[in-house]
């Protein structure tokens, strides 16, 4: 099964392209990026191997290789230079609370197996773009990775989140949260989430538009909320609704707390503390 993390995008122009001819006589013969018959391991693979692969049995893939890529989308490989600084900042704030939370052998159970790194953004028909991606608990693909600077903190909060929204993919795809949490606001859930603002959303109960995409979308998406943005955060989002709102949210907070500690014997306001600990700490 294949969870998806997407974000809502205009589109403040139109962009023409223009494709100019082929002059038959020219040499097509051009070697392309990452041309695995020219690769050879180098300083980012050390440090993947030292870092993911050797302890957590995870795997990193960067090089462009076209399988792993929807061949229908406009993709672009990620930049060599960037790998290093995102895969550590995921380390720092994602694999190392929940480390230092639940032992390491529950990242080298329950941990995808492979992260593949894009530099572009995947862009829908509808109007979305989608920033993460897990297949079958095993992969996490990450996209626009070329505009990472770790001293954008909104930036690096987005990237975090869809890695925190889609590890709570695994988690409930392994052992299901509750049911009850179904029926907090069953009626609020739509195809056309992306036509919800953030003030709406919170009216009804949701903590952010794409909650509203289906039950599994709204618990990881309260995970996601609650680990990035932090205790004070969360807590400022979740009293900017109104009152009723507030009420549904404070009642999947609930159910998430009692998820973590009850399927997974993890503290998550504990959890909470040291990703935004980590977080503050990767982004000085």
């Amino acid at each position: 099964m294949t969870r998806r993390y997407i974000q809502y995008f205009l589109i403040a122009g139109l962009i023409a392209m223009v494709f100019s001819g082929c002059n038959k006589k020219e040499n097509l013969n051009i070697d392309l990026p990452y041309n695995p018959d020219n690769w050879v391991k180098g300083p980012i693979d050390d440090w993947i191997l030292s870092n993911y692969t050797k302890p957590f049995n995870i795997e990193i893939k960067y090089r462009w290789e076209p399988y792993e890529v929807k061949i229908n989308k406009f993709l672009v490989p990620v930049f060599e230079s960037n790998v290093v600084p995102v895969m550590d900042i995921v380390k720092k704030v994602w694999v190392d609370p929940y480390t230092q939370e639940a032992g390491v052998d529950f990242i080298k159970k329950y941990s995808p197996k492979q992260f593949v790194l894009l530099g572009s953004a995947e862009y829908n028909n509808d109007g979305t773009i989608v920033l993460g991606e897990a297949e079958g608990g095993r992969k996490i693909t990450l996209t626009q990775l070329n505009n990472f600077d770790r001293k954008n903190v909104p930036a690096v909060k987005q990237m975090l989140h869809t890695i925190h929204h889609e590890f709570a993919h695994i988690l409930h795809q392994t052992i299901l949260y509750q049911r009850e949490y179904k029926q907090v606001t069953p009626s609020g859930y739509t195809a056309s989430w992306y036509n919800t603002s953030d003030a709406d959303a919170l009216a009804i109960g949701f903590i952010t538009p794409y909650a509203r995409a289906s039950s599994d979308e709204d618990f990881v998406e309260m995970i996601a909320t609650m680990l990035v943005e932090g205790k004070a955060g969360f807590d400022a989002i979740v009293n900017s609704a109104p009152a009723q709102g507030r009420a549904y949210l404070r009642q999947k907070e609930a159910f998430v707390v009692a998820y973590f500690q009850n399927s997974w014997n993890i503290d998550i306001y504990s959890l909470q503390s040291k990703t935004e600990a980590a977080i503050k700490e990767a982004t000085k």
